[in-house]
């Protein structure tokens, strides 16, 4: 009897006191954790620690004795200044950190900040990260109130492998540079000085594999010759003409990127294992190769300047196409293809592509299929296997001419070529008489697909009702191989809406 009511007692009174017992439990869960974090060695604890970012890592620091100061080993550093007004605080704790920091390496260093008149203070930063061998760094610099020089020790630095540059400022070097480990080089928005430094800069990087240099200014340079052995990725944009509000812009540089008198910089690529080369912009320098035969992946972007220019750029596009015989994967931007009728004295001597077996052809607006250098392209490509319209891909109606613009058919499309595809198509009476072209003059050819363009159709609420149409249109068209199929897609990410 007695034990009956206890246990009625006991059933009455849990319900009042489980909140309280949900706390403890918690409460002993939570040191439970801690401890067993606790019992993890100093160096897998440090290894935590470089996942999360510096100012949590330091924040650690609170949490108990022995946690005071694990953060200081961590090998990971990154720096973002914030708002204006808290740069003296900012200042302070890239300050403290590196200060505080033990003798062990410190690996990644990212740093993004105003300058201002604190060059001493950035270049002692520096110093600090290249003593505790620095292998990634990452520089983000703007703002400058006064010349900075980075300081010679970071060109000297022999554990840096990986080495980003961002600053719209004058790039001065010591006269001894040499990463003697570095494998990854990326330079943005940086105003080379001269002739002289900016060949020591690219000579001094023996085993660079990958070289990006993102809307620099050559303006002080003449010539220059990029010549790393071991490089083997290339990434060059030309494009900060076309940024009509540069955020990176102060009173030292206002005038840098003037470019009034300016016939560009010559620019020799030696690419004895380069495999991958891409270029995006405007044609303001002179890029040309010298024994590029390893290259099998390239694109070139190519954005229009002043007419007066169109010449010029017709003979730079042809020298950049010239060293591009041998690649296996090419994308164009049909822009590079428009301005070189402005030479067509040119194409009787553009290269054979052997070894081409993808051509991509992009354009921000409609691509014209009876362009004579695409045309010519296609022709000089024996093996091409895939060819890709990046949007809409027209043939004007209009003149009977057009419907032998594959006379003769290049050989490719006899042999190779397997698969077309054709992005933003919008079913137009162009459209449909170069895919009718296409589909006739392939005769290997096992598909052809077509993705529409979905915002068009869907904007267009009666033509949507008129895709199967459209569809069963092309599917009455002639077809140079029997074994094609077409596949009508309604967008990118979809499946097929219809095929046959």
């Amino acid at each position: 009897m007695w034990c009956r009511k206890i246990c009625k007692i006991m059933d009455v009174s849990f319900p009042l006191n489980s909140g309280k017992n949900r706390k403890f439990r918690k409460k002993q869960n939570a040191k439970k954790r801690r401890k067993r974090i606790d019992d993890l060695p100093d160096p897998i604890i440090q290894h935590i620690l470089s996942y999360l970012s510096t100012k949590e890592a330091v924040r650690t620091s609170i949490l108990s004795k022995r946690w005071k100061y694990l953060w200081t080993s961590i090998p990971k550093l990154d720096f973002n200044e914030g708002a204006l007004d808290r740069r003296m605080m900012f200042m302070k704790i890239v300050e403290r950190v590196l200060a505080l920091h033990d003798p062990s390496d410190i690996k990644k260093f990212s740093l993004s900040c105003n300058v201002q008149y604190d060059t001493s203070h950035i270049n002692a930063w520096i110093c600090s990260v290249v003593m505790h061998k620095v292998q990634v760094l990452k520089l983000y610099l703007r703002n400058f109130q006064e010349l900075l020089a980075l300081p010679p020790c970071l060109f000297t630095c022999e554990s840096l492998e990986v080495l980003t540059l961002h600053m719209f400022h004058s790039l001065k070097l010591p006269s001894s540079i040499s990463f003697s480990r570095l494998k990854f080089l990326a330079l943005e928005k940086v105003i080379f000085s001269d002739d002289h430094s900016t060949q020591q800069l690219f000579t001094g990087c023996p085993i660079l594999e990958d070289l990006s240099i993102i809307d620099c200014i050559w303006k002080n340079v003449k010539a220059v010759c990029i010549s790393s052995p071991m490089l083997q990725r290339f990434f060059i944009t030309d494009k900060y003409l076309l940024d009509d509000e540069n955020d990176d812009k102060d009173d030292l540089n206002a005038e840098a990127d003037d470019q009034n008198d300016f016939n560009g910089c010559q620019v020799v690529i030696f690419g004895t294992s380069l495999k991958s080369f891409s270029f995006d912009g405007q044609l303001i320098n002179d890029y040309c190769f010298y024994n590029p035969s390893s290259i099998v992946d390239a694109s070139i972007q190519f954005f229009k300047r002043d007419a007066e220019y169109d010449f010029l750029d017709a003979h730079r596009v042809f020298k950049l196409l010239s060293g591009l015989g041998n690649v296996e994967k090419l994308t164009l931007d049909v822009g590079a293809l428009e301005v070189l009728s402005y030479a067509k004295e040119l194409f009787a001597h553009q290269p054979v592509f052997y070894k081409l077996t993808h051509l991509n052809f992009e354009s921000g607006f409609p691509i014209e299929f009876d362009l004579e250098a695409l045309l010519t392209i296609i022709r000089n490509s024996p093996c091409l296997n895939y060819l890709s319209f990046g949007t809409q891909v027209c043939l004007p109606t209009y003149c009977g001419n057009h419907d032998l613009i594959m006379n003769p058919v290049p050989s490719c499309f006899v042999t190779n070529l397997e698969t077309i595809e054709i992005f933003g198509f919008c079913g137009d009476e162009k459209e449909m008489h170069a895919v009718k072209i296409l589909l006739g003059s392939a005769s290997v050819l096992k598909r052809i697909v077509i993705i529409c363009d979905e915002f068009y159709f869907d904007s267009h609420g009666d033509l949507k009702k008129k895709q199967k149409e459209i569809f069963e249109q092309i599917l009455l068209f002639p077809r140079g191989s029997r074994s094609c199929t077409v596949h009508f897609l309604l967008g990118i990410s979809k499946a097929p809406r219809y095929s046959g």
